[in-house]
């Protein structure tokens, strides 16, 4: 009760600074000191006549989750325990299903399924809205309460009550949890052998994926590829500066991405180095509705570049950056929108995404087929590099992927969009 008073005390302090100014201006802002003296009112009415004792540090927390998530979909306040997960998630494996959401217009939306995740094996898709968690509304959840319902030790179960895209009756989907490893980039192969068409997909962008992605370029370069299809569907994103090094190995000049913020520090160009390791190959990126903020960047950098064509449909649309602030001596944070990033040709493609130059749609059975296939191939490539021996599995598949048959299509001339390579 002593510190609960002396917190008090110092807060009306702050207040009333000798109870001489109400308000005052401060960087221009004009502060005013009734709404901090109403906020102290309302901790105290909570500690006082709500029917539980609530901690004041919880009451705190709570105060600055909603201040975060007042802002816009992506700022948040992490807690000890919030930023310990977010570092597991940067390092690339954690427990639970493997998906990425966000709440908009007050809707909890799937970014993507991580591809050959429980959720993807269990058919959650792009762009699905979920609308209850084991039963209780999802609208009804804090987010971290989300993220904790999603998350669990490996072999438990959860049922997501969710609408697909175009339909009309939501379905349930029990998947069972698993640790999950994310590969940052999968199935490098030859899909075309006649014409030495070679692919990769790029399926976040993490502490790890540059390493992997210089594997994956010495591998294709062993296999005497001439053109190059890169996978960014179903990549939600991740680091800034990953997306900017990616973007370089594919680019000799231009302009890769430029930010700007309120604050000038934000405002930055990124160009390219003229070092990278595939900027001789024609190429063609696929993407989709459930390719986010860092994977839309590199999509923007090879389209405005004119480096390459997209083929897919429109991405998600995440053009904003957000930013990490330790505070209380790192012990937590806020991650803070700080600035949006703008395309090569100056656009934001914030909440509008990047329409492809060739639009291929797939419908809900088609995507249903297609994670399979992927997460076939993807176990089948892995298989076939670790025992040095041809998979049968990668000449079984009935499946034609539209989106990748296109890709082949326009890099061996058989159907024209707009010249791709050098």
């Amino acid at each position: 009760m002593q510190r609960q008073i002396l917190i008090y005390a110092f807060l009306v302090l702050l207040i009333f600074k000798g109870n001489v100014l109400y308000a005052e201006e401060t960087n221009g802002r004009v502060v005013s000191y009734g709404d901090y003296e109403r906020f102290v009112k309302v901790v105290k009415m909570i500690q006082d006549k709500y029917v539980d004792e609530v901690d004041i540090k919880d009451i705190f927390h709570n105060a600055y989750k909603g201040m975060l998530s007042g802002l816009d979909s992506y700022s948040q306040f992490f807690g000890e325990e919030e930023l310990a997960d977010l570092k597991v998630e940067t390092e690339g494996e954690f427990e639970g299903l493997g998906i990425e959401v966000v709440v908009k217009k007050g809707m909890l939306k799937v970014i993507s399924p991580i591809v050959d995740s429980p959720a993807m094996r269990g058919g959650i898709l792009a762009g699905d809205i979920i609308l209850k968690i084991d039963g209780k509304p999802a609208d009804d959840m804090a987010f971290r309460e989300i993220i904790k319902s999603l998350r669990g030790k490996p072999g438990s179960y959860v049922t997501l009550t969710v609408l697909h895209m175009g339909e009309s009756e939501p379905v349930d989907i029990t998947i069972k949890r698993a640790k999950v490893q994310v590969v940052s980039v999968r199935g490098v192969r030859i899909v075309d052998e006649e014409n030495k068409v070679g692919y990769m997909a790029i399926t976040n962008f993490q502490d790890h994926t540059i390493e992997d992605l210089r594997t994956a370029i010495a591998d294709l370069k062993n296999l005497d590829v001439k053109s190059i299809v890169l996978d960014l569907r179903f990549n939600p994103g991740g680091l800034l500066n990953v997306a900017i090094e990616v973007s370089d190995q594919f680019l000799k000049k231009g302009i890769i991405v430029s930010t700007k913020g309120r604050d000038e520090s934000q405002d930055i160009t990124y160009k390219a180095h003229r070092s990278g390791a595939l900027t001789k190959y024609p190429m063609v990126v696929l993407v989709n509705n459930g390719s986010a903020s860092a994977s839309e960047i590199v999509a923007g950098a090879i389209k405005d570049n004119k480096r390459g064509v997209l083929v897919g449909t429109k991405t998600f649309g995440k053009g904003s950056v957000q930013s990490l602030i330790p505070i209380e001596d790192g012990k937590v944070a806020l991650k803070i929108t700080t600035a949006r990033y703008y395309t090569p040709s100056g656009i934001s493609i914030h909440e509008k995404g990047i329409v492809p130059d060739s639009i291929i749609e797939l419908t809900t059975e088609e995507l249903k087929e297609l994670h399979k296939n992927l997460a076939m191939i993807n176990s089948a490539v892995a298989q076939e590099k670790a025992n040095g021996t041809h998979s049968e599995e990668l000449d079984d598949t009935e499946f034609i992927d539209k989106q990748l048959e296109n890709a082949i299509n326009i890099l061996i001339g058989k159907e024209s969009i707009t010249q791709v390579g050098e």
